[in-house]
C-alpha cells in the first residue's frame, strides 16, 4: 500500500510540493521513506494526488505532484459525542474517522466524569486534530472531518437546528422501543443530507437531557439487547449506518 500524507496545499502537476514538518517528520523518521518512492497526498477536502518524492532532510521533505485525482463525494454522517476518559475518545475519535463520519462534535454531559475548563479543552481539541489527520492518513479517508469547539449538551441541544440541514437526528437510546436498524429499514423514513448520532457518556444520559433531546426532535433507537460502553456505541451505530445506507453495503 502506498503511504499516504496530510498536505493541504495545491497539487497541480508537475509542482514542487514542500511538506509542513510534521508530516515530514512522519515520512522520514517513522516511514523512513526516501527519494524517488511514491506517495499518496490528500489534503483533507477530498482532493488526493500521486507524488514522487524528490527531496528529503531530517525536517524537509519535497515532492512532486504526478497525477491528481478528482474529489469523490463527500459523506455526510456526524457525531455528537459525550466526553469519555481521555484514551477513551482519543479510540472513538480515531475509529469514528476509519468508518467515515464526516463531522465529530464532543459533548459536556451532566454525567461525563471527564471535566475540561476552556484552556484544556483547546488543548485537547488540538490533539484530537491530531489523531484526525493520524486516521485519515492510515484509513484512506480524503474528508477531512470538521471537529467542533466542546460544547455543553444542554446548551448544544437547545441552540439553532439551522447548522444541521436538512437531517435526521437520533440519539442512542438503551431501552428505545426500536433499533436504529429498523429505523433505517423503515420505507418512511427518508435518506436525510446529514445524520445526526448522540451518543451519551460512561453513566448515560440524565433524564433531563434525553427529555431535551426527544422535545428538540431527536429520534431515539437502540442498539440491540446489551448495554454498550460509550466508546463502542457510537462506533457501533456508524456501521449500521455504512452498512445499511453507506459504503459498507
Amino acid at each position: 500500500m502506498i503511504p499516504r500524507l496530510f498536505a493541504p496545499v495545491d497539487y497541480a502537476v508537475d509542482t514542487v510540493i514542500a511538506l509542513d514538518a510534521a508530516s515530514a517528520h512522519h515520512a522520514v523518521r517513522v516511514l523512513r521513506l526516501g527519494v524517488g518512492e511514491p506517495v499518496v497526498l490528500f489534503d483533507g477536502r477530498g482532493r488526493t494526488a500521486r507524488a514522487l518524492i524528490v527531496e528529503t532532510a531530517p525536517c524537509r521533505v519535497r515532492l512532486e505532484a504526478v497525477q491528481e485525482a478528482p474529489p469523490p463525494a463527500r459523506p455526510r454522517l456526524a457525531l455528537a459525542q459525550c466526553l469519555s476518559g481521555a484514551d477513551r475518545m482519543d479510540w472513538t475519535i480515531e475509529k469514528a474517522v476509519e468508518l467515515g463520519v464526516s463531522r465529530i462534535t464532543p459533548l459536556q454531559s451532566r454525567r461525563s466524569v471527564v471535566r475540561l475548563d476552556p484552556a484544556r479543552a483547546a488543548r485537547r481539541r488540538e490533539h484530537w486534530q491530531r489523531v484526525i489527520v493520524a486516521a485519515c492518513a492510515q484509513s484512506g479517508q480524503d474528508w477531512m472531518p470538521h471537529l467542533d469547539e466542546l460544547a455543553p449538551l444542554g446548551n448544544w441541544l437547545a441552540q439553532a437546528q439551522g447548522d444541521r440541514g436538512a437531517s435526521l437526528q437520533v440519539v442512542l437510546a438503551p431501552g428505545a422501543t426500536r433499533s436504529l436498524a429498523a429505523l433505517l429499514d423503515d420505507p418512511a423514513t427518508p435518506v436525510p443530507g446529514t445524520l445526526w448520532l448522540l451518543c451519551g457518556p460512561e453513566s448515560g444520559f440524565a433524564d433531563e437531557e434525553l427529555a431535551q433531546a426527544l422535545e428538540a426532535g431527536w429520534i431515539a433507537a437502540g442498539l440491540g439487547p446489551r448495554v454498550l460502553r460509550t466508546e463502542t456505541a457510537g462506533l457501533a451505530a456508524l456501521a449500521v449506518v455504512q452498512a445499511r445506507w453507506g459504503d459498507l453495503r
